[in-house]
């Protein structure tokens, strides 16, 4: 298999030509804190959507210097959910990476900002079309830009909705050379709709497309679909523009499928319909799980061969390290290069570190250029993101690590991009692991397990449900923030509690479970897997709010069952324990509404795996 990494190789360049754009405004000229200075030019680009015209709002930085004979690759970056080019972290980081001699070309998604069309969820059908016209009109015809013998040698970077459709790009487009996305999806299914049953046959533990039905995840995405239905009628390019936002595309169209979601401002049709059906019902119809897989990198990861960073965030409750472990362990099958942070902050108010600068969490952190070429500048997230494109898209060496995860154990030295508060692996899994063995009805033991067993009830209608966090507002950064802590619902959960350790035990991975389920109301089982620290007094920590919905379908209890827990990088301090929680109902998520009993069968055969350093199971 062949990578493409075109500063290493000679190039095919090709003339300059006419973009076909109108400029919205005239290029303006800015200069960095670093000294490099670079122009932005807005503009708006036509492109076609279901053979209907959408007009793009977009900014192209251009790098003092770039010309024909010094040409430059190319970055292409869009918002995140509800944003435009205009936001923070679109224009930090295409300013630090037009400092650093990039053409970047940013723009506002489909349905946001000054841009027409609706919103679709960074579909293949749609968007990512989009994306591509976008590289065919204002990228490929420049003479300043470097090309290789498919056009354009381009890099695309961006975050949660921003990231979402980059790889789906790539394994479609050969164009693009390099890949960072961050805080974003591998199947949109399982992040809206989670389900963290592994299903017989998946090869890594973290297909997620193998399972047909989840735990509508529903706080979260109620957020996002308020969002999307509160854009500005969906994206209002400026007037003389022929294509306006989602409401005038869709009578536009003049397809009555679509004039029938009117109502649904923001969204085409289907994608309202999907989320109506799944939030009445807890169940996703086979046309709603075709549409959220044509908005999926798993879908196309099979013919993905760009190089992969990916920035995962460890509070993330939205989309959590288990994503981007997918998309990983899938690249890295593959033998495709594929990188991997899981860096501190993530959706829910939770922010980045000191030396972070996570620009998708809004922390411009003003970045700079690296002044080695090979180190990782002032900031470690912007400082790895460039290392990465710099070897991928002009051949200068990288000597980042396969994996690193940030440590809150560790203390900031706040100066600097502190990669002391980083740990490292050549790759995935970066340590060994712990089994525990269910023991009676609330232990976890090495040895010595006895048989036994626990049960606990799902209440009628999944009221009074548990509390874990108030999606996007439970954070330390969050308006309003909201302190409340995680509490369990009497007789609604079980737990296994192991020894305490003896010494500090770090753990960095995912955990997982082999359980004897069984339940009385014969349809799917629904819980929710959660791990605690325990400390010696008994007060216990529900390490970053993580829980992991689990539906198993009815078919599948009578065997023993395998359930992946949410991965986290945590130490457990010398006399603190880990306990293993199982719950019926969560406050976040649509509950199981049909009473139950359910049983969990300890003893021989019932484990729980914890990855700690230097331990094996």
């Amino acid at each position: 298999m062949t990578f493409r990494q075109p500063g290493r190789f000679a190039l095919l360049l090709t003339a300059a030509g006419l973009t076909a754009m109108t400029l919205a405004a005239p290029a303006t000229a800015a200069t960095s804190p670093a000294g490099g200075t670079f122009t932005v030019t807005p503009a708006m680009v036509t492109v076609t959507d279901a053979g209907q015209p959408v007009t793009m709002d977009t900014d192209l930085y251009v790098p003092t210097g770039a010309s024909r004979s010094s040409r430059r690759p190319a970055i292409l970056m869009t918002n995140g959910f509800g944003g435009s080019k205009s936001i923070s972290e679109i224009t930090s980081m295409s300013s630090f990476l037009a400092r650093s001699g990039y053409v970047v070309l940013a723009y506002s998604g489909m349905g946001f900002g000054h841009s027409g069309g609706c919103v679709s969820l960074q579909s293949a059908d749609h968007d990512i079309p989009g994306a591509s016209q976008l590289i065919t009109k204002v990228l490929d015809p420049r003479a300043d830009v470097l090309h290789d013998a498919n056009g354009a040698v381009v890099g695309t970077v961006g975050g949660s909705y921003g990231g979402g459709g980059q790889l789906v790009l790539a394994a479609n487009d050969r164009r693009i050379h390099a890949s960072v996305p961050s805080r974003t999806w591998n199947f949109l299914q399982y992040a809206l709709d989670p389900n963290n049953y592994v299903a017989p046959g998946d090869p890594t533990g973290f297909t997620h497309q193998l399972n047909a039905q989840g735990v509508f995840k529903q706080q979260w995405t109620s957020l996002f679909f308020a969002s999307g239905n509160a854009q500005p009628v969906g994206g209002v390019p400026p007037t003389g523009h022929e294509a306006g936002g989602c409401p005038q595309a869709k009578l536009a169209s003049g397809d009555p499928v679509q004039l029938a979601g009117l109502p649904c401002a923001g969204y085409r049709l289907e994608l309202c319909q999907t989320y109506a059906g799944i939030a009445a019902t807890g169940d996703a119809d086979p046309a709603s799980r075709t549409l959220l897989a044509r908005a999926s990198a798993a879908t196309f990861i099979d013919r993905l061969r760009t190089p992969v960073l990916l920035t995962q965030g460890l509070s993330d409750t939205l989309f959590n390290v288990n994503d981007a472990l997918a998309t990983y362990t899938s690249l890295r099958r593959r033998g495709v290069p594929v990188s991997m942070i899981w860096n501190s902050g993530g959706h829910g108010g939770y922010g980045s570190a000191p030396g972070e600068c996570e620009v998708f969490a809004g922390d411009t952190g003003n970045p700079v250029p690296s002044d080695t070429g090979v180190g990782i500048g002032s900031f470690y997230l912007t400082g790895r993101t460039l290392a990465f494109f710099d070897h991928w898209l002009r051949g200068r060496p990288d000597p980042s690590p396969g994996v690193t995860y940030f440590r809150d154990w560790v203390p900031s030295t706040t100066a600097g991009p502190d990669t002391a508060q980083y740990g490292s692996a050549a790759g995935y899994p970066a340590m060994g692991s712990t089994t525990f063995t269910l023991s009676g009805s609330s232990a976890l033991v090495r040895s010595g397990a006895v048989a036994g067993s626990a049960a606990f009830v799902n209440p009628a209608g999944g009221q009074p449900a548990a509390y874990t966090e108030t999606s996007n507002f439970s954070g330390p950064g969050s308006s309003p923030q909201i302190t409340q802590a995680p509490t369990e619902q009497p007789g609604q959960s079980v737990s296994f509690t192991s020894p305490a350790f003896t010494t500090d035990t770090e753990s960095v991975g995912v955990p997982s479970a082999r359980l004897r389920l069984s339940h009385v109301n014969g349809g799917d089982l629904v819980l929710f897997g959660k791990v605690y620290d325990v400390a010696p007094d008994g007060t216990s920590t529900l390490i970053h709010r993580l829980i992991a919905p689990v539906r198993v379908p009815g078919a599948a209890l009578g065997a023993r069952v395998e359930i992946k827990l949410l991965g986290f990088a945590h130490r457990f301090a010398a006399g603190h324990s880990v306990r293993l929680t199982l719950a019926s109902t969560d406050s976040t998520s649509r509950n199981a509404v049909v009473a139950d009993v359910i049983t969990v069968t300890s003893g021989p055969g019932s484990t729980f795996s914890l990855p700690t350093r230097g331990s094996t199971s």
